[in-house]
């Protein structure tokens, strides 16, 4: 019988996280057909918490954020081509996968959550876009994903932050129009 060290027991969580998120059927289907496995690795690769929890302002986790999303690793995962689904489905399971690893309170500790969380980035999709176009009308909506680019991306991200602070709540908190 084997005894799991806490690193082991820490790599577990991550990689339910991980599993979690990918394995979903409306997540799966977004990327190459028989790569979800190594998909699954090259996330737990690229997504360290302990590079995470050391970041402290809105700007470090931005460039962090857009150096993992614009890593050539994805190239083996993409369903179309990578111009095509990087800014639209790698950016959303990204942020997906971070948010379920950050929220977790065996990976991080209450300040962390508190300090990353107003930082993430809502996942992008048709779904919570829609619920913000509802509360902002001017709100940038995306109802196609397939080919986003990144200044597309990152408009949706800076109008979820604006309504944010006009609603005095942290933008991943937006995400929750998946349960509404």
């Amino acid at each position: 019988m084997t005894v799991f060290t806490e690193q082991q027991h820490r790599d577990a969580l991550i990689r339910r996280r991980i599993k979690f998120v990918v394995e979903k059927g409306a997540m799966a289907r977004l990327f190459k057909g028989s790569s979800n496995s190594a998909l699954q690795e090259e996330l737990f690769r690229c997504i360290k918490p302990a590079e995470l929890s050391r970041i402290q302002t809105h700007d470090e986790y931005d460039a962090w954020l857009i150096s993992t999303i614009e890593s050539p690793c994805w190239e083996p995962y993409s369903r179309n081509s990578l111009d095509d689904d990087r800014w639209a489905y790698f950016a959303k399971v990204i942020n997906i996968v971070v948010y379920e690893i950050v929220a977790n309170r065996e990976l991080f500790s209450e300040a962390d959550w508190q300090r990353l969380r107003p930082f993430l980035h809502i996942p992008v999709d048709m779904t919570v876009t829609d619920h913000l176009s509802r509360l902002e009308p001017t709100f940038p909506g995306v109802w196609v994903l397939k080919g986003m680019t990144k200044d597309q991306y990152m408009c949706a991200q800076d109008a979820a932050r604006r309504l944010g602070r006009e609603h005095g709540v942290p933008p991943i908190w937006f995400e929750a129009a998946w349960s509404a």
